[in-house]
């Protein structure tokens, strides 16, 4: 007679790197509950003991979110052939100047399997009129990747003010973007979901940078990606 199976709860835990990009920062571990359907424990009578594990671990190192970088990305390093745990793409991607020149620039994929992707555009060499090999900015799309406090590129406005009560909160016109920084995070930036905004929309029409409050926003709103770039 077949015995009964049962999906069961496991839990994931991000554990630290033991250092923060190049220094001694290190994160604080988080935790969450994930179930996966697709993992079975078989169960015997009362009298059998339970076969596996109804409660396992799986241990996923974090990347460290620090000033001006992300994990094994920073501004300003020369752009790497490779990184470890990453497999890298390069494509082609068109940028606008200040001055409102538009330029093709190679962009860099790293992704981290089935957990997300980095993409690292180069500088622009404005004597040079081309791109060099530094890094000029880093969008992280992984929740993989922490601050020293906990939160990552899927947080929340909310964590984010729980987590650094120094925040700010602003729209760039010029990139068109909701931004929430810290003082703490020198050149970091967290980028918030257009959807979730329910301020003025005169904000979109002016072209200075916008102050805002978490009250701009509905309830529970989320980042879309980390943006990591040289004021």
């Amino acid at each position: 007679m077949n015995k009964p199976t049962h999906p069961f709860l496991f839990a994931i835990v991000i554990s630290a790197l033991c250092t923060a990009c190049g220094n001694d920062k290190k994160i604080a571990s988080t935790a969450a509950i994930v179930q996966d359907d697709r993992v079975h424990i078989s169960t015997g009578s009362e009298s059998e003991d339970i076969i596996a594990i109804q409660n396992a671990s799986a241990t996923i190192e974090a990347y460290p979110v620090d000033n001006s970088c992300a994990g094994p990305f920073r501004i300003g390093d020369e752009i790497p052939e490779k990184a470890e745990g990453f497999a890298k793409i390069e494509s082609l991607e068109k940028k606008m100047l200040p001055n409102g020149k538009i330029y093709e620039t190679p962009v860099y994929i790293y992704e981290i399997g089935n957990e997300g992707y980095v993409k690292v555009t180069p500088q622009y060499d404005t004597i040079a009129n081309c791109t060099n090999d530094k890094i000029g900015e880093i969008f992280v799309y992984s929740d993989l990747f922490l601050t020293d406090k906990g939160v990552g590129a899927m947080s929340s406005v909310e964590e984010f003010a729980s987590a650094y009560s120094d925040f700010h909160i602003r729209y760039e016109p010029d990139d068109k973007l909701f931004i929430v920084e810290t003082p703490q995070l020198n050149n970091v930036q967290f980028i918030i979901d257009n959807e979730y905004y329910q301020g003025e929309d005169t904000v979109f029409t002016s072209n200075k940078s916008c102050y805002l409050q978490v009250s701009d926003f509905q309830k529970a709103s989320y980042f879309t990606a980390i943006r990591i770039i040289k004021h």
